[in-house]
């Protein structure tokens, strides 16, 4: 995971969009949003979650420092320790390509979604099990990549609710889910 490509996912959010499009519904500004907000706060929150680089220099000695060091050194020293965290090897771009590339079941459904109806009880399924699909590998790799051992779950929720927004474009959008949405009206 030491690449952090985001051709791949700029092309899977475009298909998705473009998908949709097909379905019938624009959908490119909620897409980019969503996208662009999700994982600039995932980012936020994982690099917070993940422990610091190198954990023997996250313990300063604060009687060793004051003596022989300044006042000013020593809060330099605090101020480095607490954002050691944003230092991690969880970069942002790593992160925008984990979330990317994991979109791609997603990408999928809404694939079917041209061409099948969405809004029923096979697509709900077909939907959560993508969800639950881009959860699971992207809580996997982020869990690697962030070192946050047995931490899957605390990773897995806001993923979770990540792709869930994805999840419902693909259910709204769909041919029956468009008709249905405009007969009401």
């Amino acid at each position: 995971m030491d690449d952090s490509d985001l051709a791949g996912p700029i092309l899977f959010f475009v298909l998705f969009g473009t998908f949709l499009l097909f379905s019938g519904k624009v959908h490119f500004g909620y897409i980019y949003g969503l996208a662009l907000i999700g994982s600039l706060s995932l980012h936020t929150i994982f690099s917070l979650m993940s422990p610091p680089p190198d954990p023997n220099s996250s313990h300063i000695d604060h009687h060793h420092h004051h003596h022989h060091m300044g006042q000013g050194q020593g809060q330099q020293q605090l101020q480095q320790q607490s954002s050691s965290h944003f230092a991690s090897s969880l970069t942002y771009p790593r992160s925008a390509s984990v979330l990317g590339y994991c979109l791609l079941p997603l990408v999928v459904i809404s694939l079917v979604g041209v061409v099948v109806p969405m809004d029923s009880a096979p697509g709900y399924l077909l939907s959560t099990a993508a969800i639950v699909w881009c959860t699971y590998s992207s809580s996997g790799m982020f869990c690697a990549v962030g070192r946050m051992k047995s931490m899957r779950g605390l990773v897995a929720y806001p993923l979770g609710l990540f792709y869930v927004g994805f999840g419902i474009m693909c259910i709204f959008s769909s041919k029956r889910g468009a008709s249905s949405v405009t007969k009401g009206t």
